[in-house]
């Protein structure tokens, strides 16, 4: 960010109670942790879970805050210290102050010159994210969505975190509800959309997968006029719908199509998997020419990730072979299918991050592609926000994890106990099946066959906090 207090307060709405001791020295960057706070940003006050930021104001002024925006009455003695400290000191009203940065960001926004990218799915967004980061960075100055910051606040403050340099500003988009990713979409205002896949996380709070695909839709219904360009997934049956409800030929939006399926316009074929479920592929692009693509990343469904990038990085037009080199480049996340030898022959995988049906049944697909000849252990937990039919979403992943050969599985979670049910209806046989009510019982479970070196899959909603199990392993080896 690169703003003055005036601009500042222009854009936020909010107003100025104490006015800077420097009116033209400009704000450089964001914060809205106290303990975050470098000189020369800004510190805006928004509630918390556990804490009210607006209690910690004083703290933000005394680390060298330049400016601060308080989201209730400012007290005489705050006033003091701003102008003790020479910084600007606005507020808004009460309870508005996440309005207040959205609003700010949009502002700034109008001050880009960047292409902007926006990018949401059911599945597979954070990592199509810093695929897309990595393609663009190799030729255009880039910046991303930092982790998953994709909600409410972390859309609008990627946007913030931008500079007058940036050529390519990728945002990452979740949601909870209709009408989240229009909003996030009014600020960021993108010109190109990715949606990864249309899924049933979320289900809980939309009823429908139709309800999902137009919430989804929205990025797509963002999009400029005869200009935006949207990047969808041609393999998801999902897409059509999604085209029509977003009414991409009426405002002549153009799509381009990636996947696996020949009538797509980016497309991947002649998949080969190494020994720890690593994809290689051709990469097909519009101009006709096949080049072979290496993945440090796992799945096939990372080759559809990949594939999404690609085809961000061909509209932005970044040379083909730096495409396939900075895909190449991309690592797995923290607790994202992050795989490594933790001693005595065992092989965790961790993927503990989050979880939905199809995230589930991908993170299967891949402990099956490990090599033949180990035991494939899975431990699955809860997936949450699935509605009224999580015990049948949960007894699915169980008859997919039959199918793709696992060894034993181990169960842990109430909702989960439906995955070792939907296992042993399609035939696996009881003692390969446990079920757990904690990390602790998964642990004293698994003891026993990590003699026999093991690929471990571990993978549950993030609420379920299954890294404990993950972690645990590494102990007992």
């Amino acid at each position: 960010m690169h703003a003055t207090p005036q601009q500042i307060a222009a854009y936020s709405g909010a107003q100025t109670v104490v006015p800077p001791c420097d009116p033209s020295a400009p704000v450089v960057g964001l914060a809205w942790d106290s303990r975050k706070v470098r000189p020369g940003w800004l510190f805006i006050a928004l509630p918390g879970e556990h804490a009210d930021g607006n209690d910690f104001l004083d703290a933000a002024l005394m680390s060298g805050a330049a400016a601060a925006i308080a989201s209730r009455p400012v007290t005489e003695a705050l006033k003091g210290l701003a102008r003790e400290r020479g910084a600007a000191l606005m507020e808004v009203a009460t309870g508005q102050g996440v309005r207040a940065l959205q609003e700010l960001a949009s502002g700034y926004r109008n001050t880009l010159g960047a292409t902007v990218i926006g990018i949401t799915g059911s599945s597979g967004k954070t990592t199509t994210k810093d695929l897309v980061e990595a393609v663009l960075a190799s030729g255009l100055a880039t910046y991303a969505t930092p982790g998953n910051y994709n909600n409410e606040i972390g859309a609008p403050a990627t946007v913030l975190e931008a500079s007058e340099t940036t050529r390519a500003l990728v945002v990452e988009m979740g949601m909870q509800a209709r009408g989240e990713i229009a909003r996030l979409c009014e600020i960021a205002r993108p010109s190109v959309g990715i949606i990864t896949n249309v899924g049933v996380a979320h289900c809980e709070l939309l009823g429908s997968r139709e309800n999902i695909a137009r919430a989804k839709a929205e990025l797509v219904c963002s999009l400029p006029e005869h200009t935006g360009i949207a990047i969808l997934n041609g393999d998801d049956p999902y897409t059509p719908f999604v085209r029509e409800e977003a009414a991409v030929e009426e405002r002549e939006v153009k799509v381009l199509l990636y996947g696996l399926g020949a009538h797509n316009d980016i497309r991947g074929a002649h998949i080969e998997y190494d020994a720890d479920g690593r994809p290689s592929f051709d990469l097909w692009l519009p101009d006709g020419q096949p080049r072979r693509v290496r993945l440090s990343l796992q799945g096939e469904h990372n080759v559809y990730n990949a594939l999404a990038a690609a085809a961000c990085g061909h509209v932005c037009g970044i040379a083909p072979q730096s495409t396939v080199k900075a895909l190449a480049s991309v690592r797995p996340a923290a607790m994202r299918q992050e795989t490594r030898d933790v001693g005595s022959g065992v092989t965790v995988i961790n993927d503990t991050y989050n979880a939905n049906p199809d995230s589930m049944r991908a993170a299967l697909a891949l402990l099956g592609r490990f090599e033949c000849g180990r035991m494939h252990v899975a431990v699955l937990g809860d997936m949450f926000e699935l509605g009224e039919e999580e015990e049948r979403f949960h007894r699915e992943v169980g008859s997919f994890a039959h199918v793709t050969h696992v060894d034993l599985l181990v169960t842990v979670g109430a909702l989960a106990a439906q995955i070792a049910a939907g296992a042993r209806a399609v035939g696996m046989p009881v003692e390969r099946v446990i079920e757990c009510a904690s990390c602790e019982e998964a642990l004293a479970a698994l003891s026993p066959c990590l003699s026999r070196q093991p690929v471990i899959l571990v993978k549950a909603s993030r609420g379920m906090q299954l890294e404990a199990v993950a972690e645990g392993i590494a102990a007992l080896c």
